[in-house]
């Protein structure tokens, strides 16, 4: 439709038509008229003749005019419609009875609650990917893995919960619009780990790097990997980053690989022990009765150990498994507990050390499992010994209330740090301490102790100071 065809609606040019054919009948009319009355000659009766016409003329325009009104306004809706600014909403019905009022009313009303539907089913799509959205929002944050999209600079444009508690933020949002690499240089000692990141950034598609807080394990490594992404909806050269902090694992495998160091030397030297001395006993003809008795003491007390060492791997792959139970009798502790300390009590004076026991006159008797008790408490004397320097003191202390049996095994040690004792129940985990790591262990004690106390309804507590000493305190409830 043009535009004059627009400007002009379609009564008025039907008006205007209907006007003109009308005149030019009139005119033609009143000089057929003239004409006549000249010949006749009538003038008086051109007046007369005039009239008739004109009223004809005047009515047939009023109502010719309100006859085509309704479809100047059906052109107007029709108008409307195509215009794609204007909305269903704003069109009307004709107030009209005739074919073509009535079926443009019928068009407009299925229009307009087709219009209905879309609005319901646009609003329904957009509440469903809200959720969508929401949901993925809600995965990305739970993620335990640091994810960080940046711009194709490396600036921050989103990142989730982890990657913020990685770099000691509260709110991910203070992080957007900075640099990655400022974002963690702050954290890093390390000046080749920050060289890996900044190369990342600049480097190819897809990369994977570790970066290390300091040249000491224990401050920290991550695992960092980035992809560029192609996809617009993240931007052109946009960068997915995900870090991952790989520290415990790192510090499981150098346990183990101790571990295994470790378990060699505490197979080895009583294995060379016990061989040695079985060689003297059957070569050696001049050997006494009590230098015998000495040899075959050694033997024991080495096998003894190697039974013990076992003991704790076939403990600690039963607390891997899930498979350790306890039966539980009733227990006599004053008994348990000086058969204990009689069998520490050669290393205390080996080592020149002061053994102390002190227990209540009437020790309550408890149900629990004797022997993987004895192991534990046995366990924590033994350490107690083991990390006190000679000539220093061990007090093994037992106590109890209406509830509990409480024993403490006191020493005057190299003492635990804070950062230390919190790690100490891992498996294979040893102190960080040179002095600790000289002396022979496995780091599997303490755990099978933490498990002993589990699974009989207690707790181990630690106390420490270092260069003072430690107490180790096995708490069992009484049944």
């Amino acid at each position: 439709m043009s535009k004059a065809t627009t400007s002009n609606p379609l009564a008025r040019r039907l008006c205007n038509q209907y006007l003109l054919f009308s005149m030019v009948g009139l005119l033609t009319f009143f000089a057929i008229v003239v004409y006549i009355c000249v010949q006749l000659p009538r003038m008086d009766l051109v007046a007369a003749s005039m009239m008739i016409p004109c009223l004809v003329f005047f009515v047939g325009s009023v109502v010719f005019k309100r006859s085509v009104y309704w479809l100047s306004e059906l052109e107007a809706q029709l108008t409307r419609f195509a215009d794609p600014t204007v909305g269903v909403e704003e069109l009307k019905p004709i107030p009209s009875t005739s074919n073509l009022a009535n079926g443009w009313n019928q068009l407009l009303a299925k229009v307009q609650q087709q219009e209905v539907w879309n609005g319901v089913e646009r609003r329904l799509s957009e509440s469903f990917n809200a959720q969508q959205v929401r949901r993925w929002e809600a995965i990305f944050q739970q993620l335990s893995d640091g994810v960080v999209l940046c711009d194709e600079s490396g600036v921050i444009v989103e990142s989730n919960r982890a990657f913020s508690n990685l770099v000691g933020v509260t709110d991910s949002t203070h992080l957007v619009g900075q640099p990655l690499v400022d974002s963690i240089k702050p954290l890093i000692h390390d000046p080749e780990s920050i060289d890996v990141v900044e190369q990342m950034v600049v480097g190819p598609a897809n990369q994977v790097g570790e970066v290390r807080m300091s040249d000491r394990v224990e401050d920290g490594i991550w695992r960092i990997s980035m992809r560029r992404s192609n996809q617009e909806s993240l931007g052109h050269g946009a960068m997915v980053w995900t870090v991952r902090d790989i520290t415990q694992p790192r510090l499981a495998e150098r346990a183990r690989e101790q571990f295994v160091i470790t378990a060699t030397h505490e197979l080895r030297t009583p294995l060379a022990n016990i061989r040695a001395y079985a060689e003297t006993l059957s070569t050696a003809k001049d050997i006494d009765v009590e230098q015998q008795q000495d040899f075959f003491n050694v033997i024991n007390n080495e096998a003894t150990r190697l039974a013990r060492f076992v003991d704790e791997l076939l403990n600690v792959s039963q607390m891997e498994a899930g498979a350790i139970t306890v039966q539980k009798h009733e227990i006599y502790l004053e008994r348990l507990m000086s058969e204990l300390i009689e069998q520490q009590r050669p290393l205390s004076v080996e080592k020149s050390q002061q053994l102390e026991y002190l227990a209540p006159p009437k020790m309550p008797r408890i149900r629990g499992d004797k022997d993987k008790l004895a192991g534990a408490i046995s366990n924590l004397i033994g350490n107690a010994i083991k990390y006190t320097p000679d000539g220093g003191a061990v007090k093994i202390r037992v106590e109890n209330d209406p509830h509990h049996l409480y024993v403490h095994v006191e020493d005057t040690g190299y003492g635990i740090s804070k950062e230390d004792i919190v790690k100490l129940g891992s498996k294979f985990y040893r102190s960080s301490d040179e002095r600790v790591q000289n002396l022979a262990g496995n780091g599997l004690g303490l755990a099978f102790v933490q498990e002993v106390a589990r699974l009989h309804g207690g707790r181990l507590n630690i106390r420490s100071e270092i260069n003072v000493g430690s107490c180790f305190t096995l708490e069992i409830p009484i049944e």
